[in-house]
């Protein structure tokens, strides 16, 4: 497993800068008051760099940044361990907001387009990452893709890492991921919606899930499915661990970026050399611990070591009833 810097990769394809309030008794359609929480450079693959760093893994950060924000994003990360190598691109990065209702626990996502991708600058992306990829190393895609990639487009970026021998992650969603699904990849994190865009089926009871789930990971090496506060499913090489970390709901914060962190805590534990039972044990603590956090995608080391001491992780042993039923 990789050790150094430049072997644990992140790819930004479409980063946010993540607005956060906090509005208490949220109607639509009414003037109301709120405060605003944070307003953070982020987007999926630079939360999963951040919580990497956090955990001591040290990253490169890649992908595109709006030419106007690069500057923003690279100050706003820890350097020391995170080598930030952004592409400038022409457009604006998004914005996106998020509403939290502290008195439901309701929580409302805007999430805008952002910018096109030309075919320069895929071409440009494709060729960094054939010189950065190596055998071992890690490459995580995390967040959706923007216009100007097409499904097999994206494919074809995954491709050019897996070709160099490098261990890929997907995390994304819709046409992308059900692409990402079709190719030897090191690890997949879809969540249980994400799941059935890949088997095409509604998956609606666990027995459902853990058929799906076993159907991917005969492709892909192990997968992650997260189901939010009910824990989930990790599959690999025709097995299945279910997870879970109890914890009061009174606890519980802010769950943007719950998932990137969860993510983060698998892909560091298996760097720093824990088994698959282990590192998902480690991916589920860390993501509990971001969740009582009200920054999003933040965590404190000793709230990861709390939730690491309760959480569970056990194998499904039982017969899986529908384990060898295909995907229609």
């Amino acid at each position: 497993m990789p050790h150094k810097p430049s072997d644990v990769i992140t790819v930004s394809l479409n980063p946010a800068i993540d607005r956060i309030l906090e509005v208490p008794r949220l109607r639509l359609g009414a003037h109301q008051r709120g405060r605003l929480i944070s307003r953070t450079p982020a987007g999926k693959a630079v939360n999963v760099s951040r919580a990497l760093a956090v955990l001591g893994v040290r990253n490169v950060a890649t992908g595109f940044l709006g030419k106007d924000e690069v500057e923003l994003f690279e100050n706003s990360l820890d350097t020391a361990r995170i080598q930030p190598q952004f592409l400038p691109v022409d457009g604006t990065t998004r914005e996106n907001v998020t509403l939290i209702d502290p008195v439901s626990h309701m929580e409302t996502h805007i999430r805008d387009i952002g910018f096109a991708i030309s075919e320069k600058d895929r071409i440009r992306l494709g060729k960094k990452l054939h010189l950065m990829s190596r055998p071992g190393s890690v490459v995580v895609f995390s967040g959706s893709v923007p216009d100007g990639i097409s499904p097999p487009q994206f494919a074809e970026l995954l491709q050019v890492c897996i070709s160099a021998g490098a261990h890929v992650v997907v995390d994304t969603s819709g046409p992308p991921l059900q692409a990402a699904a079709e190719l030897p990849i090191w690890l997949l994190k879809p969540n249980v919606g994400e799941l059935a865009e890949i088997a095409g089926r509604p998956l609606t009871t666990d027995a459902e899930v853990l058929a799906a789930g076993l159907e991917v990971a005969r492709r892909a090496t192990t997968v992650v499915v997260s189901r939010g506060e009910a824990g989930g499913f990790c599959f690999v090489a025709g097995s299945a661990l279910k997870g879970h970390v109890a914890i009061r709901q009174d606890r519980v914060r802010n769950t943007v970026g719950c998932g990137d962190c969860l993510l983060a805590g698998f892909i560091a534990a298996r760097v720093q050399g824990h088994d698959i039972r282990e590192s998902y044990r480690h991916a589920l603590a860390v993501a509990t611990a971001a969740a009582i956090s009200v920054e999003p995608s933040h965590f404190l080391r000793q709230d990861v070591e709390e939730f690491l001491a309760v959480a569970s992780v056990d194998p499904i042993e039982h017969e899986l009833p529908a384990q060898n039923h295909q995907a229609e």
